[in-house]
């Protein structure tokens, strides 16, 4: 089968993961080409440099993954069920060594074999690139199964900028030594926007996607860069499960009808990519109660508020806060009317907040909520959990209660964050990523 980049698919659909694949890599041109696969972990770091693979390491501790040459060609043999569980994604890559770049290569390809037989076939050529000097050509991963994701995308860096973005370094090395004081934050990745751009666009497949989304990637990997440096957290680095609260009282119905919130929307959807392992935000809407809609991501942000909010069935009302910040950090019960509007079922709602995870939950409200003591109850047990909170207040309102927060006793440590904007529309990219992030920069500073 003959597929394309952007190409994802369950592995399983087309072949057995239980049997040996091949994954096979040739380029051609006048450059010398280099491969490389490695195994990351679930933060898309190479945390155990032994399951980087390819010519000068050819096989990883167990043998799960081997290397072997054939002229031009590069094979891998992969044993994916004999895997350890902290390799969550192997990453398939083809670099230049010395002078030249892939926009200059004769043709390329990534054949999956099993049994002897081609299964999968993906074919390159120098139209494809420009003056990246590596790509990351294929990346198989596990969510719940083995799945598989054409990138074919690089970086002009390198292997050396590559293997960064992932958490490691060329082992040839040896970065000039500094006094505490002035190292720089952990991560060298994520100390250069254009690099983290990158590695924030290397998720989005889609040409129409990458249009729409480019100009607000950058605008949030300036303001990830200027707050590493200003708060020594390495944002960049920093993997959170973000969560987004989205006030559905009545009073906001004129912003949903006017194409605020979906513009406010759009401007959201890189910080998935960038902090969540999944590059999706879970979403709820709240008033009196509270409903878990879809998770925003890639393939329905375009028109979330028409497709998902308005097709719920959820309906506005007043504004409380509790009941949704309980769902999302303890979990709670809902009732689910029957179409009469009264019987029904009840459904429990997982928790999102875990202790191993930082979770990040934006809260966007346009008013005061009428709950202000069992708000003060469930913020103060959040305290003592792996959970910021960021209030947004939208419009008008003077927010008397939010701007109280700060000074909210009875909490192990402070952990929410508040700011006015009361104009969504024009407000610029970096006032809103700046109002998003910045408390939560100085409370992982706390942590660590």
């Amino acid at each position: 089968m003959e597929i394309e980049r952007g190409f994802r698919g369950k592995l399983d659909d087309y072949l057995d993961i239980n049997q040996p694949v091949c994954v096979r890599i040739t380029a051609a041109g006048n450059a010398v080409y280099d491969s490389c696969c490695f195994g990351v972990d679930e933060s898309e770091k190479l945390s155990d440099e032994r399951y980087m693979v390819f010519y000068n390491q050819t096989a990883s501790p167990q043998g799960e993954i081997t290397y072997s040459a054939q002229g031009s060609e590069n094979i891998y043999m992969v044993n994916l069920t004999a895997l350890p569980e902290n390799i969550a994604k192997l990453v398939f890559t083809l670099s230049i060594d010395g002078a030249g770049t892939m926009g200059e290569i004769t043709s390329a390809r990534i054949d999956i074999i099993q049994s002897g037989k081609n299964i999968i076939e993906l074919t390159l050529s120098g139209k494809d690139f420009k003056n990246e000097k590596a790509i990351i050509g294929l990346e198989v991963y596990k969510k719940t199964v083995w799945r598989m994701n054409v990138i074919a995308r690089g970086f002009d860096g390198g292997l050396d900028a590559l293997l960064k973005n992932y958490g490691g370094e060329l082992a040839d090395e040896q970065p000039d030594k500094q006094p505490v004081s002035e190292q720089p934050v952990s991560d060298p990745a994520v100390n250069d926007e254009k690099q983290l751009t990158d590695r924030i666009m290397n998720k989005i497949n889609l040409s129409k996607d990458r249009i729409n989304l480019e100009k607000h990637v950058i605008n949030l990997s300036k303001c990830v860069i200027d707050l590493s440096k200003k708060s020594g957290v390495n944002l960049g680095s920093t993997s959170a499960k973000v969560v987004v609260a989205l006030d559905y009282s009545y009073s906001m119905a004129q912003m949903y009808r006017s194409g605020v919130v979906q513009q406010t929307i759009n401007k959201l959807v890189p910080l998935g990519l960038t902090f969540d392992d999944n590059g999706s935000i879970e979403v709820f809407l709240f008033q009196n109660d509270f409903y878990r809609t879809q998770p925003l991501d890639l393939s329905n942000y375009e028109n979330y508020v028409k497709d998902v909010i308005n097709t719920s069935g959820y309906r506005m009302g007043g504004t409380n806060y509790s009941p949704v910040l309980r769902a999302i950090i303890e979990g709670a019960e809902i009732k689910k009317d029957d179409f009469f509007g009264f019987g029904g079922t009840k459904e429990y709602v997982e928790p999102i907040v875990d202790d191993e995870n930082t979770t990040f939950i934006l809260f966007i409200t346009d008013g005061e909520n009428a709950d202000h003591s069992e708000t003060d109850k469930i913020i103060r047990k959040s305290s003592e959990k792996n959970v910021f909170i960021q209030f947004i207040g939208i419009g008008n309102d003077s927010f008397t209660y939010l701007r109280k927060l700060d000074d909210l006793s009875g909490r192990k440590r402070d952990n929410t964050g508040f700011s006015k904007m009361a104009d969504l529309v024009s407000v610029s990219d970096e006032q809103l990523y700046n109002n998003v992030l910045e408390q939560f920069s100085g409370w992982l500073k706390g942590l660590r």
